[in-house]
């Protein structure tokens, strides 16, 4: 099966760098049409989070999403194939970089926040390039398929490291030692590991590994996206939270990460993964949403 993928990966890589969008809006419909599951979760997250929108401004944006989630799957041959500096060139600039840069000069180590937006898998591998990363993953059930998505995901020169208690203690240690570290904000923690805050105004069960990092570290939290272009060609923006994200109340620290991740959303809503299970959890006596 990994060699069956792998193979599927270098035919991928093949791909010039405009095909992968051209070929995604081509067949996304097709694709919802054989994912109806992942349609309707989109479906229904589109209606709890933009509730204001017409259901024809909703319906546009889920075949837009569905368009990037097609090409993110296209983009992997290129992500696992190309070499580093053929990567590289696709980008068309840092809006803001000169923040993320004077935040890693500071010493004091900085947290990235990096949401399921636009090209993810790229940007992981594109700021490898340009720091001394660690970026922590959800390890895979599968052995073989973690090996090779450490080894694609890793091909910058930065450290992978699972969310295991052995992982999160190297995490801490890294950015301690003012290093950069890397993290998907928006993705459901385990059991215990999370607090109910709104996102979109609905309540969503949020990590608390952000808000324990910065407050036992000291370190800048920033938010960083890849924004996706038509052409094959990628952008990549860095903001800062609100103030709120340093907080020791750990629900307004959680509201300023979820607020953060809804401004990232905002550069172009349709780039969101919102096939993604968000509110699967609910809180104690509230009816499930999927």
């Amino acid at each position: 099966m990994i060699r069956l993928a792998r193979a599927v990966l270098w035919l991928l890589a093949r791909l010039p760098p405009a095909a992968p969008f051209r070929i995604a809006r081509s067949c996304a419909w097709i694709w919802m049409q054989m994912s109806p599951v992942k349609t309707r979760v989109a479906r229904t997250n589109l209606r709890i989070c933009f509730p204001e929108l017409e259901p024809s401004a909703r319906k546009r944006m889920l075949g837009e999403s569905f368009v990037h989630y097609v090409c993110s799957i296209l983009e992997t041959g290129r992500n696992a194939y190309w070499p580093l500096r053929r990567l590289e060139a696709l980008c068309d600039g840092v809006e803001n970089f000169d923040l993320l840069t004077r935040s890693v000069a500071s010493g004091r180590g900085v947290l990235v926040l990096a949401p399921h937006f636009g090209a993810w898998e790229y940007l992981g591998i594109y700021l490898q390039t340009c720091f001394d990363m660690a970026i922590l993953y959800k390890p895979a059930a599968d052995p073989g398929l973690e090996n090779a998505m450490v080894r694609m995901r890793g091909r910058g020169g930065g450290r992978l490291l699972p969310a295991t208690a052995t992982g999160l203690r190297q995490f801490y240690s890294h950015v301690r030692a003012a290093g950069v570290g890397a993290v998907l904000p928006d993705q459901q923690p385990s059991a215990g590991q999370g607090r109910f805050v709104p996102f979109f105004g609905t309540p969503a069960l949020t990590g608390v590994l952000a808000p324990r990092l910065l407050q036992k570290t000291g370190c800048i939290a920033l938010f960083l996206v890849c924004e996706r272009l038509e052409n094959g060609r990628y952008r990549i923006h860095v903001t800062q939270p609100g103030e709120d994200i340093y907080s020791g109340d750990v629900d307004k620290a959680l509201a300023a990460v979820n607020q953060g991740v809804a401004d990232c959303i905002a550069i172009d809503p349709a780039q969101y993964l919102w096939s993604y299970k968000r509110f699967r959890a609910r809180p104690e006596g509230a009816l499930p949403v999927y």
